[in-house]
């Protein structure tokens, strides 16, 4: 379904999400020179917003259908979209120095999560900058219940147990300390910031 139906209404759906493009390349502290990697990237949004400040980007995903729709709205020799899976990222090692999953772990188990942030962490060169958007659950308990039953709707049984999963302890695992963390989205999510440490051989 994410691959034949999701990607025809996917821009449509994540409109809301154009300010939060800014942000997180803002947070990454992208700029002419850089090279990052956009994992999940669906159609491309989040790729888009790191080229246009200037950096060099790959845009992997699953999806066949979401990279035609990337490929077609990129317009940039600046992007080049590679359709692979995030658990086995075809890129070598620390190559580069930013490395963004946006809304992507929620819908993962726990084993092939900590799969994909330690294919993210061997990717980023030591002392790059990983960045982190997914949902977290809102403070206010209302909000919660009805942001958490309207989500779980729509998401698979993983997106319950990502919500009370020790992020931190996963980057840890993977050698990235997490050095900055803020919510967005009226609270439904939160921006993670962390530092690589190291890079394992291959």
């Amino acid at each position: 379904m994410y691959g034949s139906v999701f990607a025809s209404i996917y821009d449509v759906i994540t409109a809301p999400l154009c300010r939060l493009r800014r942000r997180v390349t803002r947070m990454a502290r992208i700029e002419p020179g850089v090279h990052a990697i956009d994992i999940a990237t669906g159609t491309g949004a989040q790729a888009r917003s790191f080229a246009k400040a200037g950096a060099s980007v790959v845009g992997i995903d699953l999806s066949a259908r979401m990279l035609n729709i990337a490929r077609r709205k990129a317009r940039t020799s600046a992007i080049r979209f590679v359709e692979a899976d995030a658990t086995m990222l075809p890129e070598p090692h620390a190559s580069f120095d930013v490395a963004c999953i946006s809304f992507a772990l929620h819908e993962m188990p726990e084993t092939v999560r900590a799969r994909v942030i330690s294919e993210i962490a061997r990717v980023t060169r030591p002392g790059g900058t990983i960045v982190i958007v997914d949902f977290m659950r809102p403070r206010n308990r209302v909000w919660r219940f009805a942001v958490e039953h309207l989500i779980a709707l729509v998401e698979r049984d993983s997106y319950r147990e990502f919500l009370r999963s020790d992020l931190r302890g996963l980057l840890a695992r993977s050698d990235i300390s997490m050095v900055e963390e803020c919510s967005a989205l009226l609270g439904i999510a939160r921006l993670v910031v962390g530092r690589s440490a190291s890079v394992t051989a291959p």
